[in-house]
């Protein structure tokens, strides 16, 4: 059993020494750059990237007590009160690119990582209500897959591939196959309503902790084919089959964000009454391969843009819930496969400014769903199905990206803006009666026919401050306009997220972050336990996550 945290001194120190260990990259790495190894040979471009980081959070905001009072959601605020350390990590990325005449190579990347403040000295003292277990009995700390992930040390493979362009008469065709991302659409900051969603797992917890992010920057490579034909100047059809299948990653049991105890690999119970628990059974995936897509994107000169066509066949990346109520109790996220989509996408620049759009038609997509009580084992799903509710959606992205040039108050700024929209056709399947938006259902996050949340980002910069320096201020802002989506993660009225910060690059290698994040939404309160009763997305369970990060990044 792992003791309370100790004095906050101590963490401080751990932060302290943890800051050195970045200062000395700093100075190591000074004047580095990328590095090129020389082959001898001019067909051959070998290059080895390294990118350092380094991130010190700390809590600003007092715990809520609504949301201790919830025995399944109050973990991850528990481990870290008011004032704690929320985040003291370094992560190495590594990058190694082999090119040979411009048309062969590989590419393999890989990241690594420590964590300090996941070290075990948390400041949950509630072992009644820990949804963590030692050899069966309730404890503090984090499970195992989510000891590995945050706090570490440890790694994972990330890209793993290799490619080749060959000539089909004057089509180019290029071939990736391996561990890759593919990402199509034009989806700019809504990670769940474009066309890309499910063609790669989505880091959602990185989303969750840095509010305006890029969609392309959740994704993870998955083991695919790929390729691209550029069948003349204005046309390029592209496929993908896809070889294994990984869900999205959303904050674990236990971690800083995790809003709920019973997610995802790190979690282990669930709490069904004082002293009664259901236990963490084997999930139950998709069929693992088979998922596909079809694209064609053309560029006609009259549009002065391009036009994106789509068909895709995906399994989805976020879960259902079943919960065994009868002995032996247990609880298993369920993954749907066989969702057939079909999208249309526009990008284009009117008077310098970017406008793109997504638009697409989902069939046999898994909607918003209550867990699904069973008494027999023999009533879980096989691989693929699921026992929650499926249906026919819309879903729709807009957005705008442009700069400002010089004014009076900066030397230049950069904004973007997105509108995200969903929109349930009709709900075809039911068995369970368990879709969030069927008669009777009144929680907070009963769903609506039509969800809209929009994006907004804005960076102002100031040029040479001193000597080599530029200065940034980004500020983000998301948040749900009306109604509850249809789809899991889609969005909630009043719940989003923001972060305001400051950047500063230095000589173009080093970059400093100091930066404010925090999360909003509403939630119902049980009168008789004063706990959350139910929640209008995440973001209404970390309303009082608000936290200041300091960051550190460089590359050799």
């Amino acid at each position: 059993m792992t003791n309370p945290k100790q004095a906050q001194s101590s963490g401080l120190r751990r932060t302290a020494l943890a800051a050195a260990v970045a200062a000395a990259c700093m100075g190591v790495c000074a004047g580095a750059n990328a590095f090129e190894v020389d082959t001898g040979n001019d067909d051959m471009q070998v290059r080895f990237d390294n990118t350092v980081r380094y991130n010190l959070g700390y809590r600003v905001e007092k715990q809520d007590p609504a949301v201790l009072a919830n025995p399944n959601n109050d973990d991850g605020d528990r481990n870290f009160k008011r004032h704690s350390i929320v985040m003291n990590r370094v992560d190495l990325l590594s990058e190694l690119d082999v090119v040979y005449q411009k048309k062969f190579g590989a590419r393999v990347s890989a990241a690594s990582w420590y964590d300090r403040a996941y070290s075990g000295n948390f400041d949950n003292t509630s072992l009644a209500t820990s949804n963590h277990l030692v050899n069966g009995a309730p404890a503090f700390g984090l499970s195992n897959y989510a000891n590995r992930y945050y706090n570490g040390l440890s790694g994972e493979w990330l890209d793993a591939f290799v490619f080749g362009t060959v000539d089909l008469g004057n089509m180019p065709l290029t071939v990736r196959a391996g561990r890759h991302n593919v990402y199509w659409g034009e989806a700019l900051a809504n990670p769940v309503h474009g066309i890309n969603y499910g063609q790669a797992p989505l880091d959602l917890a990185k989303a969750q902790a840095t509010p305006g992010v890029e969609v392309k920057e959740l994704a993870r490579p998955r083991a695919q084919l790929s390729g691209q034909l550029q069948a003349t100047s204005d046309l390029s059809i592209a496929g993908q089959y896809f070889f294994k299948w990984e869900a999205a990653r959303l904050p674990e049991a236990g971690t800083y964000y995790g809003a709920a105890d019973l997610l995802q690999r790190g979690g282990e119970s669930l709490i069904l009454a004082p002293g009664v628990r259901a236990l963490h059974g084997r999930d139950i995936g998709p069929k693992g391969r088979g998922d596909w897509g079809l694209a064609a994107r053309w560029s006609p000169e009259w549009l002065d843009g391009t036009l994106g066509f789509y068909a895709r066949n995906f399994s989805d990346i976020l879960p259902q819930t079943i919960l065994m109520g009868a002995a032996p109790r247990q609880y298993f996220l369920n993954y749907a496969d066989d969702i057939d989509m079909y999208g249309v996408s526009l990008t284009r620049n009117i008077a310098g400014v970017s406008f793109g759009m997504d638009l697409n038609y989902r069939k046999n997509m898994p909607l918003a769903s209550d867990s699904i009580v069973i008494t027999s084992l023999a009533r879980l799903p096989a691989h693929g199905d699921v026992l929650g509710a499926r249906g026919e959606t819309l879903h729709g992205v807009f957005n705008v990206i442009g700069t400002v040039n010089s004014t009076p108050m900066f030397d230049s700024a950069s904004w973007n803006a997105e509108l995200a929209w969903s929109r349930l056709l009709s709900v075809t399947n039911d068995p369970n009666n368990v879709f969030k938006g069927r008669t009777g259902y009144t929680a907070i996050d009963r769903v609506s026919k039509d969800f809209f949340g929009v994006s907004l980002g804005f960076t102002p910069t100031w040029f040479q401050i001193f000597p080599g320096a530029d200065l940034s201020m980004p500020v983000n802002y998301s948040r749900g306009l009306s109604g509850n989506s249809t789809v899991s993660s889609g969005g909630n009225k009043y719940a989003g997220s923001w972060s305001v910060g400051l950047a500063l690059d230095l000589y173009s290698k080093y970059r400093f972050d100091l930066k404010y994040v925090d999360a909003f939404g509403h939630y119902t309160v049980n009168s008789a336990t004063g706990a959350v009763a139910a929640s209008a997305g995440a973001g209404a369970l970390l309303n009082d996550r608000g936290a200041l990060y300091a960051t550190f990044k460089t590359s050799f």
